[in-house]
């Protein structure tokens, strides 16, 4: 037994036009897929304004807003739904509200012989997958699970975050998440809300142009079948060019093409074999039942060659900074990672490296991940993140420096607009 069920706000007319209003968090003319609360994106990278409405989506709540009663209970709620009385509607309407300004776009207004032949048309058949179940897939839905603590898919770690709180509501960390809350409480909180942000304060023309370089290198690694990086494998012009929907021009488009021709002097699929794995971008998810959070990790790029399993941090800055826990957090949870034998293989622990893209060329540091001084420094550096986010409840704020490249100052009622 399962139910389907659209949440938004329901509406119907007295000659049997039902309606359902999906809200957005931002204008639904600016479609941002937004951030979860560990700062990674949610959905599609792309663009706001390039993304296209789901398909899918949109035959789902038609097909079920057409066949479907009123939820009367709470639909949060574990218990059986308490349905209110169903009478075929005329006519369906599914609307998308963005709740930024207000704005609002129709995406389905038919008959409900439509909805329901739309629904049949695009919706059964990978329903139909999901429900019949299949491989794992750990993800940030697994923070509502109730089986985490035992799912042979998401490793337990206890005492990874070196903080205790399980009795608390079990909730997700990320290292984005530890750096928002070191910088301001209040910044962490506003991104767990999802609150829309300004996008202009964050994306500089530097972090656009080390988004577009992440993306290019991302696609190629991405390619069947599996080829090392060449230096000719960049973008056609050094004066403009758009990668993931980020556009780059001028110095920065200079600086990042030299960047990518540089990634492929010390790209990690040359020599490898064509049964090497290849995991781009790859979502690693462990729960840590001490502190009874969820922690998410999104490795550049995880590869397991004929020696075990890498996980490689690639960052592209103008200067290299040095390749500490300080400048770079990611690697100290790796670290950890690797310690707890996640991703380990036949006695082989999981390597970790630091690719630095710089504007004086590439640098490669491998992190030694055995060295129990390193471990300590990486305990130090995560729990340090961590603890100041599980151990708030007020999620103060904290005006000034933070301020500056904050993107949720217009919901901040503290926040400095005057230079500090």
């Amino acid at each position: 037994m399962y139910e389907e069920t659209v949440h938004g706000r329901r509406y119907e007319t007295g000659d049997g036009v039902r309606e359902i209003r999906l809200l957005r968090p931002r204008s639904v003319d600016d479609r941002s897929t937004g951030t979860q609360p560990g700062g990674e994106p949610v959905g599609d990278r792309r663009r706001a304004d390039q993304r296209e409405v789901d398909l899918r989506e949109v035959a789902f709540a038609a097909g079920v807003v057409a066949g479907a009663s009123p939820v009367l209970t709470n639909p949060w709620s574990s218990r059986e739904y308490r349905l209110g009385r169903f009478e075929p509607p005329r006519r369906v309407r599914v609307v998308e509200v963005g709740c930024l300004d207000g704005s609002a776009r129709v995406l389905f207004d038919d008959t409900r012989q439509e909805a329901i032949e739309r629904y049949k048309a695009v919706v059964e058949e990978p329903l139909t997958t999901v429900t019949a179940g299949g491989d794992h897939r750990p993800g940030y839905d697994c923070v509502r699970c109730v089986l985490v603590d035992c799912c042979p898919a998401v490793p337990s770690m206890p005492g990874l975050l070196g903080v205790s709180a399980s009795t608390e509501p079990r909730r997700t960390w990320s290292v984005s998440t530890g750096a928002d809350n070191a910088a301001c409480p209040a910044r962490a909180y506003f991104r767990s809300l999802f609150l829309p942000g300004d996008r202009s304060v964050e994306e500089t023309p530097a972090t656009r142009r080390g988004r577009a370089v992440h993306h290019w290198i991302e696609q190629r690694h991405r390619a069947i079948p599996h080829r090392g990086c060449r230096a000719p494998d960049v973008p056609g012009s050094t004066r403009s060019w758009t990668s993931g929907g980020w556009s780059v021009e001028g110095k920065e488009a200079r600086l990042g093409v030299q960047m990518i021709g540089d990634h492929s002097l010390i790209c990690p699929i040359r020599g490898l074999t064509d049964e090497a794995t290849l995991l781009p971008e790859h979502l690693i998810v462990v729960f840590d039942p001490e502190a009874n959070a969820l922690v998410v990790a999104k490795a550049d790029l995880l590869y397991r060659d004929t020696a075990g399993w890498t996980l490689r941090e690639t960052k592209s800055r103008r200067a290299p900074g040095h390749p500490g826990f300080t400048t770079f957090p990611q690697l100290a949870l790796a670290v950890l990672l690797s310690a707890g034998d996640v991703y380990a293989e036949h006695g082989t622990r999981l390597r970790v490296e630091l690719e630095r893209l710089t504007s004086t060329g590439p640098i490669l540091t491998g992190v030694e991940v055995d060295d129990p001084a390193v471990r300590a420094r990486a305990q130090r550096k995560v729990t340090s993140l961590a603890e100041g986010w599980f151990a708030d409840t007020d999620y103060p704020t904290k005006p000034g420096k933070a301020c500056r490249d904050c993107p949720f100052t217009r919901w901040c009622p503290d926040a400095r607009t005057e230079p500090s």
